[in-house]
C-alpha cells in the first residue's frame, strides 16, 4: 500500500493549467447540452462571454473579502465559492437580458465538474491542503511543508466528479428541473464535510466556506420542497 506521495515543486504551472481546464470543461459541457437542446450557437457563446467574466471577478473578489483586504485583484487567489456566486450572477443577468432561462441546469450541473477538476490543481500546488496526517496516501510538499497532510484536495476532486456523474445520470433518467437543486444540496453538503479535514480549517468552528456551504444547503432544501409541493 502506498503510505507517503512525494509531490515536488515543479516549474510547470498546475494549478493556471487545471483552473483553465476546469473552465473548458465545463464550457463543453454546457455547450453539448445546449445543442442537444437545440439552442442557437451565438446564444451560448453569448452567455460564455458573460459567465467566463464573472465566473473569475466572484472567485477573486471573495478571496479578497475574506482575507480582509490583504490581497487584491492580482495577487488574489480564486475562491471556488466565490466562481460559483460570480456564474449564478452571471446567469440571472443572462436571463434578465434575453429571457432565456434555457442555460439555467447546465451551468449549474457544471459546477461539480468544474470544482473537482480545478482542485486538481491545488493538489499540485499544494494550496488547500489537508490536515496533518502521516497513514496510507499521506502527501508530502517537502519544498512547503515540514510535515505529510491528508490528501483533502484529491478526495474533493474525486467526490465532485462522482457528484457530476450521479447527477447527469439522475438527470437522463428523470429529467426533471429540479436537478439544480440536487447539484446545490449534494454539492454543499460535501464542501460542507470535506472542510473539516482541511489544515485551514485547525481551531476553527465553522469556516468561511461552512457557512456559505449551509446557506447553499438550506437555500437548495428549501427551494426543492416549494417545487415538490407545487408539481403535488
Amino acid at each position: 500500500m502506498i503510505n507517503t506521495i512525494i509531490i515536488n515543486k515543479s516549474k510547470f504551472n498546475y494549478y493556471g493549467f487545471f483552473i483553465i481546464l476546469s473552465i473548458l470543461l465545463s464550457l463543453l459541457f454546457v455547450y453539448i447540452f445546449l445543442r442537444k437542446e437545440k439552442e442557437e450557437k451565438r446564444i451560448i457563446l453569448l452567455s460564455f462571454l458573460i459567465t467566463i467574466q464573472l465566473i473569475f471577478l466572484g472567485a477573486k473578489y471573495l478571496s479578497i473579502i475574506t482575507s480582509k483586504g490583504k490581497y487584491n485583484l492580482l495577487n488574489a487567489g480564486l475562491s471556488s465559492y466565490g466562481g460559483a456566486i460570480g456564474l449564478i450572477i452571471a446567469i440571472l443577468i443572462y436571463e434578465k437580458i434575453t429571457g432565456n432561462k434555457k442555460i439555467k441546469t447546465p451551468y449549474i450541473m457544471s459546477l461539480p465538474l468544474m470544482y473537482g477538476i480545478s482542485k486538481l490543481g491545488c493538489f499540485f500546488a499544494g494550496c488547500c491542503h489537508g490536515i496533518k496526517y502521516s497513514g496510507p496516501f499521506s502527501i508530502s510538499y517537502p519544498h512547503l511543508y515540514s510535515y505529510t497532510v491528508f490528501p483533502v484536495q484529491l478526495v474533493e476532486s474525486i467526490a465532485f466528479l462522482i457528484i457530476f456523474i450521479i447527477l447527469n445520470y439522475i438527470y437522463r433518467r428523470k429529467g426533471s428541473n429540479n436537478i439544480i437543486y440536487y447539484t446545490i444540496i449534494f454539492s454543499s453538503f460535501s464542501k460542507f464535510i470535506l472542510d473539516y479535514f482541511r489544515f485551514s480549517h485547525k481551531n476553527i468552528f465553522l469556516s468561511i466556506n461552512q457557512i456559505i456551504s449551509l446557506a447553499f444547503f438550506v437555500g437548495g432544501i428549501i427551494y426543492l420542497i416549494k417545487e415538490k409541493i407545487k408539481t403535488e
